[in-house]
């Protein structure tokens, strides 16, 4: 995506709010078609590109817009450049997040299918939700990926009175501290989005669960996952979608794993968008990996960040999952230890 100037047409790679030289507003000038017009083949690994060979190739689109971008594939000066969007149901998308979240989560939603909502579409959002925390420890999901959610599901026509921001606390502390600490109250405000208590809600039954009304009547269910590493997010997030005591009465009798199994297939309206800039590593530290998911499948998207982020240990609830077809950026493209780095 480039940013163009409407009256002296510069251009800009980067979302500026207006532009420097005439101080109006800049409209989105996004290329439809792009063609390589410079390659060159990697052979020395570094610490953030370990996997060689790779290719470095400069892109052209008909506007004449340059960008350089990284490939696994190999291409030759004038091969037509396209990415294109996976064929299997439960298939990952991967993105990278250049300069603008909202750009790149409109492209990995395109990668999985997208989503079909407008005016009277119902939509509930699953942030993360994990610890009274902010936003900077990336406990729970940040600020700034929920405005972008929100701000992408009323530009593509959902009315805002139908968006409801639900969770809730499986532990002590009350799911609105969590919620206030982490800056989502604020964020959801801006918009004038419902915000929900999943615990004071109204669940319906289906087969062994319990599952809030809210999500079963849905038309979209956004499962808002954080990036964790050797942890399962997006899996872990669908529970806070069953009754508290409906969920650890499962967990007595059966593993996370079995759980999911059998509950994910019961959520068909739910598509999972994994924030993945910064992220957690398992000593809790944060660094950063510049990238966004999506999938419809929970299990999968959490396998795939782990194999992207190379975590240390897989956990139990994906340890089995094998891993999907992936979309956009391929694993070996943005794949490094950073767990370490």
């Amino acid at each position: 995506m480039f940013y163009e100037c409407p009256k002296c047409k510069r251009r800009w790679e980067y979302p500026l709010a207006e532009c420097p030289y005439c101080l109006v507003p800049l409209e989105k000038a996004e290329g439809k078609a792009a063609k390589v017009v410079g390659a060159v083949k990697v052979s020395i690994p570094t610490l953030l590109h370990p996997n060689v060979p790779y290719y470095v190739l400069v892109l052209e689109d008909e506007r004449g817009n340059m960008w350089g971008y990284k490939s696994e594939k190999e291409y030759k000066v004038g091969d037509v450049f396209a990415i294109e969007a996976a064929k299997d149901p439960d298939a990952v998308g991967i993105w990278r997040v250049k300069y603008d979240l909202n750009e790149a989560l409109v492209k990995v939603l395109e990668l999985i299918g997208g989503i079909d909502i407008d005016s009277g579409s119902k939509v509930v959002v699953l942030p993360t939700m994990a610890a009274a925390s902010h936003a900077y420890f990336r406990d729970n999901t940040s600020p700034e990926f929920l405005s972008a959610i929100l701000r992408l599901l009323l530009d593509r026509g959902a009315k805002a009175e139908n968006i409801v921001v639900a969770g809730q606390s499986f532990d002590d502390i009350p799911v609105v501290a969590m919620a206030q600490k982490a800056g989502l109250i604020a964020a959801g405000a801006r918009f004038n989005v419902n915000a929900l208590d999943l615990a004071t809600a109204e669940f319906v039954k289906n087969g062994y669960f319990e599952i809030a009304k809210h999500v079963a009547e849905a038309d979209l269910v956004l499962n808002l996952a954080i990036g964790k590493m050797g942890k399962a997010v997006a899996s872990e997030n669908l529970f806070r979608a069953l009754k508290k005591e409906n969920y650890l009465g499962q967990k007595y009798l059966s593993s996370d794993a079995e759980i999911l199994a059998q509950l994910e297939p019961l959520l068909k309206n739910m598509m999972v968008l994994a924030e993945a800039e910064s992220v957690q590593r398992s000593n809790k530290l944060t660094t950063f990996m510049g990238l966004v998911l999506s999938g419809r499948s929970s299990r999968n998207v959490d396998r795939v960040f782990n194999e992207v982020a190379k975590s240390f240990k897989l956990p139990e609830t994906i340890k089995d999952t094998v891993l999907p077809e992936v979309a956009g950026r391929t694993i070996k493209e943005v794949q490094y230890q950073a767990e370490i780095y």
